[in-house]
């Protein structure tokens, strides 16, 4: 599509750009002539106005060894896109005068096309062109930064992939806008990938089927968050080689597409597109179109973040994924990696008593929680309708426990330390009578072939309910014990707290933590 009007003077930066970027270009015949024949023939819906993208390569700069790797290809495809199927007409650039307000408010969607590097701070030589915005590249980057922001919030969309990520690495924002930050790319071979979402309109290219693919495979970590992003499209850990080395995430959370909300606008990110032959791949194609499309704001499509789409009916969510907002505890024992809440001993850290995180929303007395957990090594526990240290009890906490153990004796079991001791083993149905008698009344399964479901290491889900004295204990959605507790002494309501058990050095981790009361 031809640009005309108010792009003539962009136009002809243009131009001059594209005939430099003809010598670093990688693009042949044979490789053109793939990507025209894989571009889809019509856009998944028609545009609500003509819309315009820019196409955002990054410039040449000293300290940016990846410019050109893919560039041309991509470029070329995402150009064709917009010609071949009418959604927009796009323009190509890397002069960073482009995101000047008065430049970047003529465009619907930027395209991050692999721009890495930091892009956003103004050369000398650009400074020749841009003195008029500042008086020192200080001053005229922090301009193009509020600018590209506030033209995001104002209703802009942003379309990325691959290693766009690594552009302004220095800038907080950015990452945030984006919605990660990178963090090594242990694969660069054939992994799986599945659809997180299989109905949600943006996997539609894929026909609901989890697929495999050779690229190089990112992992992120924060501000990299489910609290944050509607995650799209993820590694499968169960199809993939995940004893490759630089592996730094423990909770198997590998997103690789994503979109998000900001302010008005919209973002998608992809982490596919590394190897050139990406780009001729008709279904990642037709994924990358309606993403632009996307954000260009054509293309409807909850942004609404995943974790908050996992909460069941009548649940709320006890754990943002960021930080200990809504519990108290040791910092030293207690923090947030990763996206879940991790409890930690070590030689050099170890603790003379037992040390909990306390929820701080209020005490518990009829409720429902699930939650998943995984223990490396030692002793751990969620204690429930617990009571705080007294001159009398001085134990940090005191009350019912649902249990947990790294050599499995007492996963599974509901305890009340330094009070009534053992209420229920692993299997047992167990009556407490009004005297505080013990009676084991049946069973629900041996306490070894229970301990089966349990996978040692690994993330585990754990949910349990207490209504008056009932109380019923699952792991993996198997019944690891039943209590009916008629005793009189018993604690009606209380703290709800995790637990890091003293001893040996220990790892303890939650997430996905959510609480319905009765």
């Amino acid at each position: 599509m031809s640009n005309r009007g108010t792009f003539v003077k962009i136009s002809a930066i243009v131009v001059l750009l594209s005939l430099q970027s003809l010598a670093y270009s990688q693009l042949t015949d044979s490789q053109a002539q793939r990507i025209r024949a894989a571009i889809p023939t019509k856009a998944r819906v028609a545009p609500k106005k003509p819309r315009r993208v820019l196409i955002w390569n990054t410039p040449f700069m000293d300290k940016c060894p990846h410019k050109g790797y893919c560039v041309p290809q991509a470029e070329y495809a995402m150009k064709l896109l917009g010609e071949k199927t009418g959604a927009f007409e796009s323009i190509i650039s890397d002069d960073i005068a482009m995101y000047l307000p008065e430049n970047i408010r003529k465009f619907d969607v930027i395209i991050m096309n692999n721009s890495n590097g930091r892009w956003i701070r103004p050369t000398e030589k650009d400074m020749e062109k841009l003195k008029a915005y500042g008086p020192d590249p200080d001053a005229v980057e922090k301009l193009l930064r509020r600018s590209l922001l506030e033209w995001v919030s104002r209703g802009g969309g942003v379309m990325a992939y691959h290693h766009a990520i690594g552009g302004n690495t220095d800038w907080p924002e950015f990452q945030e806008l984006l919605g990660m930050a990178y963090w090594g790319h242990p694969w660069n071979e054939e992994v799986g990938i599945k659809l997180d979402e299989p109905d949600h309109p943006l996997v539609a290219a894929f026909d609901g089927k989890d697929f495999r693919l050779a690229d190089e495979i990112f992992q992120f970590r924060e501000p990299y968050s489910r609290e944050k992003l509607r995650v799209l499209l993820s590694l499968d850990v169960k199809t993939t080689n995940m004893s490759v080395p630089w592996v730094h995430r423990t909770d198997n959370d590998f997103g690789l597409a994503w979109i998000k909300q900001h302010g008005r606008g919209r973002i998608f990110y992809s982490a596919i597109g590394h190897r050139t032959e990406i780009w001729w791949n008709p279904t990642i194609l037709q994924f990358y179109l309606d993403g632009i499309q996307f954000a260009a704001g054509d293309l409807p499509a909850d942004a609404t973040p995943s974790s908050k789409l996992n909460v069941e009916p009548g649940f709320i969510s006890l754990f943002n994924g960021k930080d200990m907002l809504g519990w108290r505890g040791n910092p030293k024992i207690w923090s947030v990696t990763d996206g879940v809440i991790t409890g930690q001993t070590t030689t050099q850290n170890r603790i003379s008593e037992n040390n909990f995180l306390i929820w701080t929303g209020g005490d518990v007395k009829d409720f429902e929680l699930r939650l998943k957990f995984r223990l490396e090594n030692g002793n751990s526990g969620i204690y429930f309708r617990s009571l705080e240290r007294t001159a009398m009890h001085p134990e940090p906490l005191i009350g019912c426990q649902a249990d947990f153990s790294a050599d499995g004796r007492w996963t599974g079991v509901i305890m009340e330390y330094t009070l009534r001791g053992i209420l229920a083993e692993r299997g047992q149905k167990v009556i407490i009578d009004k005297d505080g008698k013990i009676n084991v009344v049946g069973s629900v399964g041996g306490p070894n072939e229970l301990l089966k479901h349990v996978k040692p290491k690994q993330w585990n889900d754990y949910a349990f309910s207490a209504r008056g004295g009932r109380i019923v204990l699952k792991i993996n959605d198997v019944v690891m014990c039943e209590l009916e507790d008629n005793d009189p002494r018993r604690i009606p309501s209380g703290k709800l707290a995790l637990q890091v058990h003293q001893g040996p050095e220990m790892l303890v981790q939650f997430k996905d933590i959510r609480l319905r009361k009765f």
